[in-house]
């Protein structure tokens, strides 16, 4: 899994098209954002890897319970499976407040002069400051959304609450963003 991730942005490659099973096909749906989604929490590539091996590993494991449910749950499950493993996996390891060079890499641009890097830098240092000022729970649902591309209803199954408690806390988590930036 290390090897054939590395680098790669559309991991439907991994599953031949032909693959009609369960697994094949979540992970066709899934495992791009959630490798995304995952690489936001992991120290190196190689640990969102392994976190995602380990959440399709789980999957497998309950194949036919997953066959057995609407494609909506289904993906709600994988998600708060992922979630649940992050979880796990900070509780095994202090977390690092370094950004590994394989996510840097991803985000310049080649046409950026020096002095717009360096303000595009400010600013991301800037928005990570003002997200760090929300509660867990709101960044949590930003990231979900923003980050994974998650529906509100998927996230409200994920986090076990209901789809208006969802749309509050990010509505309220987009305004209080705002009223950062406008300070």
């Amino acid at each position: 899994m290390h090897s054939s991730h590395q680098g790669r942005k559309d991991d439907r490659a991994d599953i031949p098209a032909g693959d009609g099973s369960v697994i094949a096909e979540c992970y066709r749906q899934c495992a791009s954002k959630m490798y995304a989604y995952v690489c936001r929490h992991a120290q190196t590539s190689n640990d969102a890897e392994d976190l995602l091996f380990e959440v399709f590993l789980i999957a497998m494991e309950h194949e036919q319970k997953l066959a057995m449910m609407p494609e909506d749950e289904r993906r709600a499950w994988l998600w708060t499976v992922a979630r649940n493993k992050i979880i796990d996996y900070h509780r095994r390891s202090s977390r690092w407040s370094m950004v590994p060079l394989d996510h840097l890499a991803e985000n310049i641009d080649d046409e950026a002069t020096p002095d717009e890097l360096a303000l595009q830098q400010e600013e991301y240092e800037h928005l990570h400051a003002y997200l760090k000022q929300l509660p867990v729970s709101q960044q949590e649902v930003l990231e979900l959304r923003f980050m994974a591309g998650l529906r509100c209803a998927e996230i409200a199954t994920i986090l076990n609450k209901n789809e208006g408690a969802i749309r509050t806390m990010l509505s309220r988590a987009l305004n209080t963003l705002r009223g950062i930036y406008r300070q």
